[in-house]
């Protein structure tokens, strides 16, 4: 997986997954062929950028209308 600096909204697919553990289908988007569930949203960016720097797996950061969301890799 190579990491975008800039995703345009039409590359991306948003539905619901279902995740082991969870008794709800979780929020997710389907990018670049992967799919990603939603991890945190947050409206100040030093917050999006410490917690990315905690997660290890990969992720993309979309712009929402309050702020950012940040969604985990899944499969």
């Amino acid at each position: 997986m190579a990491a975008d600096f800039v995703i345009v909204p039409s590359q991306i697919r948003y539905h619901h997954i279902k995740i082991e553990d969870f008794d709800k289908p979780v929020a997710a988007i389907a990018y670049n062929g992967y799919t990603y569930s939603i991890f945190r949203t947050s409206s100040d960016w030093a917050e999006v950028v410490k917690l990315c720097g905690r997660l290890s797996s990969a992720y993309v950061i979309t712009v929402t209308a309050k702020g950012w969301a940040i969604w985990v890799f899944e499969y």
